[in-house]
């Protein structure tokens, strides 16, 4: 019995169950049904598939559940069922629906591409269209404003499935997808699973589309080819049951299932897990599931069981299994948009629905000639204003879509699933889910899975969880391609050991340094390496062409390429490069010439002109505060020789030509400084007399070589420079010494690590001049995608932290090789101001202070001489005072006495007087008489 049959019954079941219900009402339980607006509404299914035959059940039980729950309504739902398997007898039933049955609602249809035909006729009709299966993304609410969602879109759970591989830290994945599924487009998955990678930063490696009829060898090989991919990490969005119970069997045959794969499924599979059977569930063990949370409920129960009886009634129990796979998914869906649809329709508020016209027949002008529904707009409105707990769970519609309310992750083990965890949008993971009574109490949210999830069992039964990549061929070595070079050979050395077998020794410090990589891997990685080589043991050309065998092909020769490979923008466009293990940079050498001694001024060039000048200022400044220190002791002194006090001091003792100790201080500084600058001096100039000073030849070379095969030849052609290929280091030699004049050249631009070696063999001669032309240096090469890249590149990193790498160069370049060249200038050895500021400056500030204390000491010592001299001369007037008081009186009585004697001495001097005049001039001469009175 096919499911038209199938589809007869229902309807007579269906018209039986109205007739029951219709009857019932009319005995009085529902008296007010006379006055019932019927409300007419489409159903548009595919009812030769068990996606409609089951959805049209639940229907038909939403429908006689709404009413027997809702005594009250004045409006009831007349349904008009199309059927519908394809883009035209979608749009066709749409149509007829619009104009002759005149419904104002249309269900369905279950593929998006119809979805998109019947969306345009809504717009144009304003009729409403209701999908409960269709979960693309490709309907915008801008574009489709009458289309409603009323199913979570599947960009809603990839962002589940995308959280969940990037916390799980796997960087990309291979999705299997059914091409032929009936709810969505293949195109249009992978288009919408692309971009929310993307964002995520995870790769989307392969893309495999199986179609449900697919045979077993053709599954078999599209698994095969799967093996030669280095990804790890499935996703399979298959709705088939059939192609789910042979895929995983076989992906379990070939050996995908093993500790080193991760499967994920999307819902469309995870509801369906009831009806595989056993040995295919068995085969899915370790596999992750995500689907939408459907909280348990008495309610959903009960309905579970009615339904099931309901079926059973209606179809053959051959019938069962196939039926019961589509229960969760759709059924429950259907079921809350007919809850939402009927409660949104009692709430229009006007009495009876107009039609524009009468009915006619549908025909080709009906396609520009639509009925419009007055309806619809309101309608529309309500149905998005429609909040409710439904089966399926809270029905509350965004963006004309139903919103998201959390996933469920499951992990299959034994003969069925078990639940180890929720995601939860914009709260993360979760190890259980908050009730509607609990409102999150208790729930940790976390980003992190490992901290919330339980434990989770992977395929191979096996506890630990895969790293999510495997080198293809995992237990065979890796093949690694090295190039076949004959010049500098201490990076790659490819040493030929039986060339009919093809055995090969390849050594050098690019090998080491990805074997030391390799070791420092958290899993065991055992290269083999592959040299570039013809058949007759030479080159096989040259390093970009070993580079680009890595790309265009889907079984590659070599899974990396290691050597010294240069990191470069058109390389880097078609593989993946590590992080650089050397140093970056192309650099010119050039021919250096002996600096002529014979200069007689070479007495100056150890120090520069601003630290003679520095000096002489010192030296007058020193002078200056010796000059000041000294004023009062050598007042003699002249003041043209403050340039002589610290000369001079080099060569007297300071205790003789200074008598001030401050000045001694200050001489004693100067003296400390000198001998510093002295020493300095001797040391510098022995070393220009002694050491060969080398400078370039040229600035700018006229012509200029490179190594052959090179990208510096492109470099060069930029610069306009004439260039001529070497194919090594002896080359490099000879056409220095040449010169460009002689048909040689007189500059080579090279990598630094290969100038490296050459100025370590010939470093005597040559030397690095000019700027630095940024590289990317030396890294290893691998396939687009490959896993290889981040383990390798953070253990190039653990390698040089180690200082490993010093010892590989060691071991290959010798001890002179060293880790930076610099291109110094020959003014480079002079001793500048700057190398004595702090010397200068020490010595000024100890002068300075010093001139300060003996400044503030003599002010000091003349204040407390002024005191002390005006002490004495008080207490010296005082003591004169008191004598001249108790004296006084005995000199008025002495001053009488003496006067009186004064008077008798000059009366006897008198008389004296006039006896010798008598004498001298005779008796003759009287001698006046004395009276008594003068």
């Amino acid at each position: 019995m096919g499911f038209s049959k199938a589809y007869l019954y229902l309807l007579l079941i269906n018209t039986i169950f109205l007739l029951f219900v219709s009857a019932n009402k009319e005995t009085g339980t529902t008296s007010e049904s006379k006055n019932q607006i019927v409300f007419n509404v489409g159903v548009i299914l595919d009812f030769n598939s068990s996606v409609g035959v089951v959805a049209n059940s639940c229907i038909t039980m939403a429908i006689s559940d709404f009413y027997s729950q809702s005594l009250h309504y004045t409006r009831r739902l007349a349904l008009h069922h199309k059927n519908s398997n394809d883009v035209l007898t979608a749009a066709s039933a749409a149509l007829e629906l619009v104009n002759e049955d005149q419904v104002d609602a249309i269900i369905g249809p279950q593929s998006s591409e119809e979805a998109k035909f019947v969306a345009e006729i809504g717009n144009k009709s304003q009729v409403p269209i209701i999908s409960f299966s269709v979960t693309s993304s490709s309907l915008w609410p801008t574009r489709t404003p009458y289309f409603i969602q009323t199913t979570l879109p599947y960009f809603s759970q990839l962002k589940a499935i995308t959280s969940l591989v990037k916390q799980l830290g796997w960087q990309a994945i291979v999705v299997l997808y059914q091409d032929d599924t009936d709810e969505v487009s293949g195109n249009g998955f992978i288009s919408t699973l692309t971009d929310i990678l993307q964002k995520a930063g995870i790769q989307l490696s392969y893309a495999i589309a199986i179609s449900s009829s697919a045979n077993t060898s053709h599954i078999t090989k599209e698994l095969n080819h799967l093996k030669t991919i280095q990804t790890r990490v499935y996703l399979v969005h298959v709705t088939s049951p059939d192609l789910a119970s042979r895929l995983f069997p076989l992906a379990n045959e070939v050996g995908m299932m093993s500790n080193e794969t991760a499967w994920i499924i999307t819902d469309a599979l995870s509801n369906s897990l009831s009806s595989l059977d056993a040995s295919t569930v068995e085969s899915m063990l370790g596999v992750l599931g995500v689907k939408p949370y459907v909280p348990e409920s008495e309610i959903m129960n009960n309905f579970k069981l009615r339904w099931n009886k309901y079926m059973l009634m209606q179809l053959q129990p051959n019938y069962d299994k196939t039926i019961r796979s589509c229960f969760n998914r759709f059924c429950l869906r259907a079921y809350d948009t007919i809850w939402a649809l009927a409660t949104a329709v009692e709430k229009i508020q006007f009495p009876e629905v107009k039609r524009s016209y009468e009915k006619s027949n549908a025909s080709c002008a009906a396609i520009t000639n639509l009925r419009i529904s007055e309806a619809g707009p309101r309608l529309v409105k309500e149905i998005l204003e429609t909040t409710f707990l439904g089966l399926s769970g809270k029905f509350k519609l965004k963006h004309r879509q139903l919103e998201t309310t959390a996933f469920e992750i499951i992990n299959i083990v034994g003969n069925g699933d078990r639940t180890v965890g929720y995601w939860t949008p914009g709260r993360g993971f979760s190890r259980k889910i908050a009730s509607a009574a609990e409102d999150d109490h208790g729930v940790v949210y976390s980003g992190r899975v490992d901290s919330v999830l339980k434990p989770i069992i992977w395929p191979g039964e096996s506890t630990k969880k895969p790293k999510g990549w495997d080198v293809p061929g995992m237990g065979q070595k890796l093949r690694v391609g090295v190039p076949k070079k004959t010049d500098f050979t201490e990076f790659v050395d490819v040493e030929e050991i039986d060339h009919t077998k093809k055995l090969y020794n390849v050594r050098g410090f690019s090998i080491d340094v990805f074997q030391a990589a390799l070791l420092l891997l958290p899993f065991k990685l055992e290269p083999e390496f592959i040299p570039f080589v013809n058949d007759s043991g030479g080159s096989n050309g040259t390093i970009t062409d070993l580079v680009n065998k890595l790309h265009g092909t889907e079984t590659p020769d070599y899974e990396a390429v290691v050597g010294d490979i240069t990191i470069r923008a058109d390389r880097e466009a078609n593989v993946d490069f590590s992080l650089p293990y050397t140093e970056s940079g192309v650099v010119m050498v050039v021919k250096a010439e002996a600096d002529k001694l014979k200069d007689m001024w070479i007495f100056l060039k150890p120090l520069s002109w601003d630290l003679w000048l520095t000096i002489v200022l010192a030296a007058i400044f020193t002078g200056l505060v010796l000059r000041v220190l000294e004023r009062r002791l050598n007042l003699q002194r002249p003041f043209g020789m403050l340039v002589l006090f610290p000369i001079a001091a080099l060569a007297f003792p300071e205790r003789n030509m200074v008598g001030n100790k401050w000045a001694r201080f200050v001489l004693v500084v100067w003296l400390f400084m000198a001998y510093i600058l002295l020493q300095s001096y001797t040391a510098n100039l022995s070393s220009i007399l002694t050491v060969s000073q080398l400078r370039p030849s040229a600035d700018k070379p006229a012509c200029a070589g490179y190594q052959e095969d090179s990208f510096v030849k492109e470099m060069l052609k930029k610069m306009n420079i004439k260039c001529i290929g070497y194919t090594s280091m002896e080359k490099y030699d000879e056409a220095l010494s040449l010169g460009c004049k002689n048909g040689g050249v007189d500059a080579i631009f090279d990598e630094i690590p290969y100038i490296k070696l050459f100025l370590r063999k010939y470093g005597s001669k040559y030397k690095m001049a000019g700027a630095t032309y940024s590289t990317g240096g030396f890294g290893f090469a691998f396939r687009t995608g490959s896993p290889l890249l981040k383990p390798i590149s953070e253990a190039i990193l653990e390698v040089m932290e180690r200082g490993k790498i010093q010892e590989i160069e060691k071991r290959y370049f010798g001890k002179g090789y060293v880790t930076q060249y610099q291109d110094e200038d020959k003014d480079d050895s002079k001793l500048t101001s700057y190398s004595f500021a702090g010397l200068f400056a020490i010595t000024a500030v100890l002068s300075l202070l010093a001139l300060v204390c003996s400044e503030c000491s003599f002010a000091i010592s003349r204040y407390r001489n002024r005191s002390v001299d005006s002490i004495s001369r008080v207490h010296s007037i005082e003591v004169t005072g008191d004598l001249f008081r108790e004296s006084h009186q005995q000199e008025s009585k002495e001053e009488v006495e003496i006067l009186g004697q004064e008077a008798d001495s000059n009366r006897q001097q008198v008389l004296q007087e006039s006896k010798n005049m008598n004498i001298h001039h005779g008796e003759g001469d009287k001698v006046p008489e004395y009276t008594g009175k003068y």
